[in-house]
């Protein structure tokens, strides 16, 4: 009962901490949020220069990159602060920047 116990509690301090609280300037170009926000955690793959993402063709859209900044995911923190024109910029360069899967 109590590795259980402690397994929840971990798991939800992860889930609740898993935010960046960057803002963008406004009207900061997508390439400059993408490298203040983004690049800590994404690179480009290797042999494949300004590629940083391999989609799946289901996932190689606008709004399915916005809601995974927005809301993060298990390996992802959410982005809470990147709204509006900045969110549409910084997400058509992550699927410019992207591959097919």
């Amino acid at each position: 009962m109590k590795k259980i116990l402690l397994v929840v509690a971990v798991s939800t301090l992860i889930l609740t901490a898993c935010s960046n609280e960057y803002t963008p300037v406004a009207g900061a170009k997508g390439e400059e949020i993408f490298k203040a926000a983004c690049m800590e955690c994404h690179e480009a793959i290797e042999g494949k220069d300004n590629i940083y993402y391999e989609l799946a063709a289901d996932r190689k859209n606008l709004a399915y990159i916005e809601a995974k900044i927005n809301e993060g995911s298990l390996m992802m923190p959410k982005f809470p602060n990147i709204n509006g024109d900045e969110l549409k910029k910084v997400s058509q360069y992550a699927l410019d920047h992207s591959a097919d899967k």
